[in-house]
């Protein structure tokens, strides 16, 4: 059996709350009665194809008659009448719930050990799929519709995933395109993925995500790719790059060789922009990363960057990759990050932010973060700023630099231009 961590405090909360605290509230709550017949997936209220937690607690709020939630809510009542008594209360509630605790993850392995068993695979996975690969090189052949290679896009769910992985984390798998100047790994456009544990090469890019939501990238390394290794682009959201090494990308084009790239730039074309609440957490990326460590386009909120180590040897300074972060989307937390220069003349700062577009590049919180910039001067003579971000607000507590000795605070406010060349700074506290 298979629940989130998510999933067992709700059901731990909400049935206090809907047992104990507001027994009153539901006793006095509208019964409303169905008898016609009709089909549906038992328990599904909402009518999204699928029972979770959101049905329980739809189901919950209105039997509490909270104001936001009005009979027409419940799109499918009949769904949630378990109890088969014709009347919706709480012990349907709780039938529900019990529901969900003893679902079982319906996984179905499937071992892969050449080529054409994983494209196999891959087109036709499933919610609860499992996808082992044996050690070995992965090589794609054949047609590149769209220049995606190795693609998935079925649709996981929440406590049924689709998970792709190695069978040894020790001695990963490895797939690879044919040439660093066309084409992409992996391409997943479906929500709900894992990918564990994967090596990523020879690629114009790595991993990309399109329209793909909650899907998970960890333990993965990307690396000898003609681009950007990772790209959450095209309406991707919720995502996660953790415990990632990214490294040796943009050997084609230095300019487009981020490691990790989330949304897209306003001038692109057929890809959605709202790349919403992703996060990047304890990853190393570079060497040899040409373009900036990480690229927060416009558009995208909510971008989370944390626990990441970045290696400035090898950028480029091409397209104005000049930091190993730059942030133009809103409401942007970059925390507890360490950065080290290594002597690489093109990064002139430590991270940036930029207002592209009228409103964006806004309100990040940025903190707990240390860099060894080398040098208090950089290779055009200016000051080797911890932030650039003209015209963009920030809040910022706990930040560190070292020049050629040891780290010292940027985040005494004396020293505002110093460190931080911002028309909009805020200085927070430690907390």
């Amino acid at each position: 059996m298979r629940i989130s961590k998510s999933l067992s405090v709700f059901l731990t909360i909400t049935f206090a709350t809907a047992g104990i605290h507001n027994i009153s509230a539901v006793m006095t709550a509208p019964e409303i009665c169905y008898s016609e017949s009709a089909g549906f997936i038992p328990g599904d209220i909402n009518s999204d194809g699928q029972v979770n937690t959101t049905d329980a607690l739809l189901l919950q709020k209105w039997l509490l008659n909270m104001a936001d939630i009005t009979d027409t809510a419940l799109k499918n009542p009949l769904a949630g009448d378990l109890s088969n008594d014709n009347v919706l209360n709480i012990p349907d509630l709780c039938l529900i719930k019990e529901k969900l605790i003893n679902a079982v993850s319906e996984t179905n392995v499937i071992h892969v050990t050449n080529t054409e068993e994983l494209k196999s695979a891959l087109e036709n996975a499933k919610a609860g799929d499992e996808i082992v690969l044996a050690e070995g090189e992965y090589i794609y052949t054949g047609s590149t519709p769209k220049g995606r290679m190795f693609t998935g896009s079925g649709e996981g769910l929440e406590n049924n995933p689709i998970i792709i992985r190695s069978e040894n984390p020790d001695n990963p798998a490895v797939l690879s395109g044919s040439s660093t100047s066309s084409s992409y790994v992996l391409t997943v456009t479906g929500d709900w993925w894992e990918i564990r544990n994967l090596k990523i090469t020879n690629a114009q890019k790595g991993i990309i995500l399109d329209n793909s939501n909650h899907t998970k990238i960890t333990g993965c390394e990307v690396y000898n790719i003609g681009s950007e290794g990772i790209h959450f682009r095209d309406n991707s959201s919720y995502c996660l790059a953790e415990n990632c090494y990214v490294h040796d990308t943009g050997v084609v084009s230095p300019g487009y060789g981020e490691a990790i790239y989330i949304g897209s730039a306003k001038s692109t074309t057929g890809y959605g922009f709202d790349c919403h609440y992703n996060t990047v957490r304890s990853c190393k990326l570079g060497p040899n990363v040409t373009a900036e460590h990480i690229d927060v386009k416009e558009y995208t909120i909510g971008t989370v960057i944390e626990n990441c180590i970045f290696d400035g040897t090898g950028m480029s300074g091409e397209n104005s990759s000049k930091s190993f972060v730059n942030i133009k989307g809103n409401n942007c937390t970059l925390r507890n990050n360490v950065g080290y220069r290594n002597g690489c003349e093109k990064i002139l700062r430590a991270f940036e932010q930029n207002q592209v577009v009228d409103g964006w590049g806004q309100n990040a919180l940025v903190y707990g973060n240390k860099v060894y910039m080398d040098t208090s001067t950089g290779a055009t003579g200016k000051k080797m700023y911890f932030l650039n971000s003209w015209d963009c607000s920030v809040t910022v507590w706990d930040n560190f630099m070292a020049y050629e000795n040891d780290l010292f605070s940027v985040d005494n406010e004396d020293d505002h231009w110093k460190y931080y060349n911002c028309n909009l700074i805020t200085y927070g506290e430690s907390s």
